[in-house]
């Protein structure tokens, strides 16, 4: 057997082989674009939430899309370097995939399905770059054999994507016969996934991964010639970090950034039309000194220190915050001035 060569990332994750769609993974700079939480399987091991799971719905990240120009305003709000289109099965909105393709042609694209799809399918997603397939729960492995030509044929990049739930032979076999990549992703525990991993022997660690997966881990990085394996904790630690600082960068500069990419504002809380004259005749301009938001303006932690007595005798309520910078503005710490 030879002796593979790998380099270690954070966070545990470690490769002999990175595609493209993992390496602007690693940076932050992939847009996960969920398109259907609507899918043909019931894997036990399916991580995705309630609120998306068997629903028809689309999200940029976190952002519901309700019309494209919501998924270009996200893509613009972190520079979006690429996009992950993942669901549910993406394959059963072939044609919503095509249009997604075609509004960001000029991004990197790689797409996770669990269909051994066709070449009449494939050819229809002229604009893909990378094909990650997943055969559900390890089943019927060779079916991807005759798909996978197809799309190297079309000039994708290809591999198989799976959760470190077992050791397949078969899947390594055709792995390295056809010269396509593995991901292994460490086996993660989810509010709706929790109690089918228990019932089948895995057991969670800290960081909602698997802590009895070694084994499997370890038997797939000693065989596989193209090999990446990627963490949980990779993912919470490294790649969403990297992602909010990215977007937190594109915020005008009265944030402030923590190491953790969540953002730092003075909030005042109130009548808007209020609190804009005041803040104008302050000499502040909308959007490069104060943002309007739901409920008040978010402006820097200096002038609602310097001002809260004053903002407060105009009926708000002045209030330093901790947030993310995603659109749903999820506040993480509040402390009154």
């Amino acid at each position: 057997m030879p002796v593979r060569k790998f380099k270690r990332i954070e966070a545990g994750s470690f490769y002999s082989y990175l595609s493209e769609g993992c390496k602007l993974c690693r940076r932050g700079a992939k847009m996960v674009l969920f398109v259907t939480g609507i899918c043909n399987n019931s894997c036990f091991y399916c991580p995705i939430s309630e609120e998306r799971r068997g629903k028809d719905v689309v999200f940029a990240n976190e952002r519901e899309v309700k019309r494209i120009e919501d998924a270009i305003e996200e893509a613009n709000a972190m520079s979006a370097e690429g996009i992950a289109i993942t669901g549910g099965e993406p394959l059963l909105k072939l044609d919503r995939v095509v249009e997604f393709l075609k509004t960001f042609k000029d991004l990197h694209s790689h797409l996770y399905t669990a269909i051994p799809a066709k070449e009449s399918v494939l050819s229809k997603l002229k604009h893909l770059d990378e094909i990650r397939f997943h055969p559900p729960e390890l089943r019927n492995v060779k079916a991807y054999e005759e798909p996978i030509k197809t799309a190297k044929k079309l000039e994708m990049d290809v591999g198989f994507e799976i959760p470190s739930i077992a050791y397949s032979d078969e899947l390594v076999e055709i792995t390295n016969k056809l010269d396509i990549f593995l991901n292994l992703n460490e086996l993660e525990f989810s509010s709706t996934n929790y109690e089918n991993l228990i019932a089948k022997g895995f057991r969670p660690n800290d960081h909602y991964g698997c802590s009895n997966c070694d084994e499997i881990i370890k038997a797939y990085a000693e065989n596989v010639n193209k090999f990446h394996y990627c963490s949980a904790r990779f993912k919470d630690k490294a790649q969403l970090r990297r992602r909010l600082i990215r977007m937190a960068k594109n915020l005008p500069d009265f944030y402030i950034i923590t190491r953790e990419g969540t953002v730092i504002c003075g909030y005042i809380e109130g009548d808007v039309r209020v609190i804009e004259e005041f803040l104008q005749s302050k000499g502040l301009k909308r959007s490069e000194d104060y943002v309007v938001v739901e409920g008040g303006v978010e402006t820097s932690v200096e002038f609602v220190e310097e001002y809260s007595s004053l903002l407060k005798k105009l009926g708000t309520n002045v209030f330093i915050i901790e947030r993310y910078p995603t659109s749903k503005r999820v506040v993480v710490e509040v402390n009154p001035v």
